[in-house]
């Protein structure tokens, strides 16, 4: 009696069959997506291996480790998959005949697990976790535009404009042929707070000053235009790219100021000396009100500082004339330490808020050039799962309102330490939602501590001097 031979199970169609290795393979990256995202999110040992990715300050090179993300990221599916992938490859190709006269049912039992059914379930289970990493915040909360948070006034403009004859992509003619003047004293070993080494310092080099502080009679030409207006405008654009006040030809400015005032005073010229410096204060006094970027406060608080310092030189020198003294407190204008603490802080989320809304994973993390670049477009497909634009700026927004309020109540002790829980510890309890939006925010926080606490030293100055003022006869 002849046994019936069970009928061969037709095989699957080519084109069927590299369908379902496609939908298989995308499950398997997405599964590694989600554990790669959990593993970064529970362990700080290796998140902090990837850190460097997300900032530009790291001096390690991207690109390698780019590659091992990627090589993390893509080995499993490929090991888990590999003989689905070379099926598929061989799919394309004439089969050897020993493939041809193989029997299908082995290979179709090793692969069962790969069937429509069981990707349907894979597929069905992963897509909520999809749709949660992907759901962004609905809106941006307190949203503060570059306009309202300083706005134009009557004269911004003009005042603008000569403001950035000194700037750093578009500096004028004669700021051009200042900065290539050579002078005899380009640089400062010591500062003003020390008085004993900076009255050494100036006398030992008065030739060379004396020398600078002519050469540098266009620059103080400029400064002098400054002091004339009552206010001076900020216009500066929002993003990283935005043109700025040139930081170095300012430095300069104001050290050799302070260092000539100081000669006037040795030499018994107090009113002179004071004279000097009141330019520089009453420019500083005036940036930073309507200040749109953190480097133009700073560098106003930075000439601040040094010429309340030889200020108080000057007076130790020798008494000063009533009506210098009028000057003087006119300069100083009210105290608004506070108020300005406040928009200190705030003034780099208001500025670069927009590059949040519209940043992606590739643009953040992959370089612009070279064969990195490549990456980009993918990556950047991807980005919603790693980076929620609207909930990494209200995160933002809200460490920076609390940051500020402490700021303006001087509550330094409580400033360093929520900075540090943001920046450090909070980052020891990252979820996986949201991860790269965490991470980019708690990289892209300046340290302000002591940006602040310079900023209230220098408030103390200008009480001091005050004070010294009003017990002057």
């Amino acid at each position: 009696m002849t046994t019936a031979t069970p009928p061969v199970p037709l095989p699957e169609p080519r084109l069927l069959r590299l369908l379902r290795g496609f939908v298989a393979v995308a499950l398997a990256l997405v599964l590694t997506v989600i554990t790669a995202l959990f593993v970064l999110s529970r362990l700080p040992a290796v998140r902090e291996v990837f850190a460097p990715l997300f900032t530009d300050e790291s001096s390690l090179p991207k690109v390698p480790l780019i590659l091992a993300l990627l090589f993390v990221i893509c080995l499993p599916s490929i090991l888990l998959f590999w003989p689905l992938l070379r099926r598929m490859a061989q799919s394309f190709g004439a089969k050897p005949a020993a493939a041809e006269a193989r029997p299908r049912a082995n290979s179709r039992g090793r692969f069962r697990w790969l069937g429509w059914s069981w990707l349907a379930v894979g597929w069905v289970l992963v897509t909520p976790v999809l749709v949660w990493l992907a759901h962004d915040d609905p809106a941006v909360r307190q949203p503060v535009s570059i306009e309202e948070f300083s706005p134009a006034f009557p004269g911004a403009e003009q005042s603008y404009a000569v403001l950035m004859q000194y700037s750093k992509q578009t500096p004028s003619a004669e700021a051009q042929v200042v900065a290539a003047t050579k002078l005899a004293v380009p640089a400062f070993g010591v500062q003003p707070q020390d008085t004993a080494k900076w009255v050494d310092f100036v006398t030992a080099n008065r030739t060379g000053l004396e020398a600078d502080w002519a050469a540098l009679a266009p620059q103080r030409r400029w400064l002098g235009e400054l002091a004339a207006f009552d206010r001076i405008g900020d216009l500066t654009p929002r993003g990283f790219e935005a043109n700025s006040l040139a930081f170095l030809p300012w430095r300069q400015l104001t050290f050799h100021t302070c260092a000539f005032a100081t000669l006037q005073a040795l030499d018994g010229h107090a009113d002179d000396a004071m004279a000097t410096l009141l330019p520089l204060l009453d420019v500083s006094r005036k940036l930073q009100p309507s200040s749109r970027t953190l480097l133009r406060d700073m560098t106003a608080e930075m000439a601040e500082r040094l010429t309340l310092l030889t200020a108080a030189i000057v007076l130790d020198r020798g008494a000063i004339s009533a009506a210098t003294r009028d000057r003087l407190g006119v300069v100083l204008g009210d105290e608004h330490a506070a108020a300005l603490a406040r928009r200190m802080i705030m003034v780099d989320y208001v500025q670069f808020a927009p590059q949040y809304l519209t940043m992606k994973l590739g643009d953040a993390v992959a370089p612009s050039q070279g064969l990195m670049a490549l990456v980009r477009r993918p990556l950047n497909l991807l980005s919603g799962l790693f980076l929620n634009p609207n909930a990494s700026l209200n995160l933002y927004g809200d460490h920076v309102r609390e940051l500020a309020a402490l700021a303006e109540a001087r509550e330094l002790g409580k400033f360093a330490v929520c900075s540090k829980d943001f920046g450090d510890d909070g980052l020891l309890h990252l979820s996986m939602k949201n991860l790269g939006g965490r991470l980019l925010v708690a990289m892209a926080v300046p340290a302000y501590e002591k940006v602040l606490e310079t900023h209230w030293k220098i408030a103390d100055l200008r009480v001091a001097l005050r004070r010294r003022l009003a017990a002057m006869p």
